[in-house]
């Protein structure tokens, strides 16, 4: 989950103030002063828009150019090859109305040698990288520094390209920010020149920072060629940046076709959208909780992304189809998806890489480690997962780190030397006297317990009440961190609950709460298909008994077919969504009477929790 308040409505939108105060900032009792709150924390960003009472996010390359947050970067790397080769080093500056307000860079362990050639250009030897931290912890790092905001650099594609590349080391997607080049613009914006190097552009500009092929020092000196392009682009009437990006040399101002007009009649209730050419081929499908405000997105001032406004042109007609609710137009986005193949879309085509969390147990202090699922590895160990997210892993096992005493060190000579920085607060194992036997019984069955949802719900109550007390104090970047870490673990279990009671291939019922106070839903699967679902009132034990007869005998499924979607993650993906804790609980679905009992225990730990809560004296919404 995002540090950013951009990035937290991003994943949700349309968000409500309700939602914003209590799952990002964790104030659980903001009550009507909601808005207000939220207003307070973010009093300025033009990427945020109200629409009513909720949050929407407004694509940066749509912005006005002077209000459009930019980071300029620069990558230095061990060749030519982006394929062959590795990042040595990173730098960015974010300039946001003409000021630069933060700055990024770091040395990157590339892992393979640096060519002669490139260490005469930039004096990074492979010395000065040996001891850098590897593509695996600085692109998720320079990731968040870029979140929301348009990416440039002078023939950008080369950097983007050795960005990208790192990002697929490690099991990461692309970077989606929209992209600016300078090289490309001031090709257009100023012609004649003959020369169009960083170098030549800072002395024709006039620029003061000057590029010496270190990374910081070349952003700099491209953000001071993008302020001189942006003005330029200013005087030709160019808006955004989206628009600025479609600008061809042949042509001042090209914006692409606009099509507003194909939104028209588009409701604003949940559902799935289709964009069709002029043959009736369906191009892209998507889902939306709001269909209208999701589709007029399409048509604004402009997008960066060339894939988007090639979509654009080639649309001819937007058709939809309601839903109902934010479920069924994920189920369906799915299924349509896997039956029409539409070429814009990328995601729904295959499983994609997966992940377990591996623990050793020929290790005296097995630790959690993060391995591919299609990766074969020696010795006998135990495997949680599969998991999809790589990132979501990597928060999870930070969090377990928080609750059990991890293997930090060795444990050798702490009686002469003391124990290490993490056995001072009590959570390394071999520093704190643990033996093997305490550890595997009580850390390695631990975690365990916790990520398969057998146990350890006190540990998460501790990290969600520590996360109240922080947002209390205002300390709202450590409460954000701790409640990003909670959330590792809440999707693990959930992943795990969900996803993982599909794989015998009969029947199964998922219970949950509703956000609906007092209404607990339930998910019918099999196989991996969703086949039925509804909401309860407390106390309609009849109906609980009818739906699971319909949903055994067949009745009341889904409309469609599947086609081999896998709607378990959907549903899983649904419910971390739609709440900011999941009381989750799978059983086999036998029986019309087995869901009363099922739905009974998730009461019942629900109300646990708000017993433990009122002795505590913490409000009732803190989890």
């Amino acid at each position: 989950m995002s540090r950013s308040l951009y990035g937290f409505v991003k994943s949700r939108e349309p968000v409500s103030a309700g939602e914003v105060a209590r799952d990002y900032l964790a104030l659980a009792a903001a009550n009507g002063d909601a808005r207000r709150l939220v207003e307070r924390a973010v009093p300025d960003d033009p990427r945020l828009v109200w629409e009513g009472d909720c949050l929407r996010t407004v694509d940066p390359a749509a912005l006005p150019l002077g209000d459009t947050p930019y980071v300029v970067f620069d990558v230095e790397t061990t060749g030519s090859s982006s394929k062959e080769g590795g990042i040595t080093e990173i730098g960015a500056v974010k300039l946001w109305r003409g000021e630069v307000v933060e700055e990024f860079s770091t040395l990157v362990n590339p892992s393979v040698p640096i060519q002669p050639f490139v260490v005469k250009l930039t004096g990074i030897t492979d010395e000065m990288v040996a001891g850098a931290p590897p593509p695996a912890e600085v692109m998720p790092r320079f990731e968040e520094f870029a979140e929301g905001c348009v990416l440039v650099g002078h023939n950008v594609s080369f950097d983007r390209a050795f960005v990208d590349a790192a990002r697929e080391s490690c099991g990461l997607e692309p970077l989606s920010n929209p992209g600016l080049d300078t090289l490309k613009l001031a090709r257009t914006l100023v012609p004649g020149l003959g020369r169009y190097k960083l170098s030549a552009l800072v002395e024709h500009f006039g620029i003061q920072a000057s590029p010496n092929h270190r990374a910081l020092a070349d952003a700099a000196a491209t953000s001071g060629v993008l302020a001189r392009l942006l003005k330029l682009l200013d005087s030709a009437g160019v808006k955004s940046a989206g628009e600025a990006a479609t600008l061809r040399r042949s042509s001042k101002k090209r914006p692409k076709p606009q099509k507003q007009h194909l939104a028209e009649g588009v409701p604003d209730t949940p559902g799935v959208y289709y964009f069709v050419d002029k043959d009736g081929t369906a191009l892209y499908v998507g889902k939306a909780k709001n269909l209208r405000a999701r589709v007029r997105t399409y048509f604004g001032s402009g997008d960066g992304r060339r894939k988007i406004g090639r979509l654009v042109e080639e649309t001819a007609e937007v058709r939809y189809e309601e839903t109902g609710s934010e479920l069924y137009a994920l189920i369906l986005e799915a299924r349509e998806i896997r039956r029409l193949l539409p070429r814009y879309n990328t995601v729904g085509r295959g499983e994609g890489k997966s992940w377990f969390i591996r623990l050793s147990l020929e290790e005296t202090y097995p630790v959690p480690e993060r391995v591919p699922a299609d990766e074969e590895t020696p010795g006998e160990a135990i495997f949680l997962g599969p998991y999809r997210s790589a990132g979501m892993l990597g928060s999870c096992t930070e969090a377990l780190g928080r609750i059990f005493p991890l293997r930090r060190c060795s444990g050798e000579g702490v009686a002469e030397r003391g124990p290490c920085f993490y056995g001072q607060m009590g959570r390394c194992a071999p520093c704190i006297g643990m033996d093997e036997e305490e550890y595997r019984r009580t850390v390695v069955d631990g975690m365990a317990a916790l990520l398969r949802g057998e146990g350890g719900e006190e540990h998460l109550r501790a990290l969600v009440a520590e996360r109240a007390r922080l947002a209390g104090e205002l300390e709202f970047e450590a409460a954000a961190r701790l409640r990003d870490l909670i959330s590792g673990i809440e999707r693990a279990r959930l992943a795990r609950a969900i996803v993982g009671s599909v794989s015998s291939g009969g029947p199964q019922a998922v219970v949950a709460p509703s956000t609906e106070p007092g209404v607990m839903e339930v998910f019918v699967l099999r196989g991996g298909r969703l086949v039925a679902h509804r909401g309860f009132e407390e106390g309609d034990e009849a109906g609980l008994s009818d739906f699971a007869s319909e949903a055994l005998a067949g009745r009341g499924g889904l409309p469609g077919e599947s086609a081999g979607a896998d709607e378990a993650r959907v549903v899983s993906s649904y419910l971390r969504r739609s709440r900011s804790a999941t009381v989750v609980e799978a059983v086999d679905l036998e029986s019309p009477g087995d869901l009363v009992p099922a739905v009974r225990r998730v009461r019942q730990t629900l109300q646990e929790i708000q017993e433990l809560q009122e002795s505590r004296g913490e409000p009732a919404e803190a989890i």
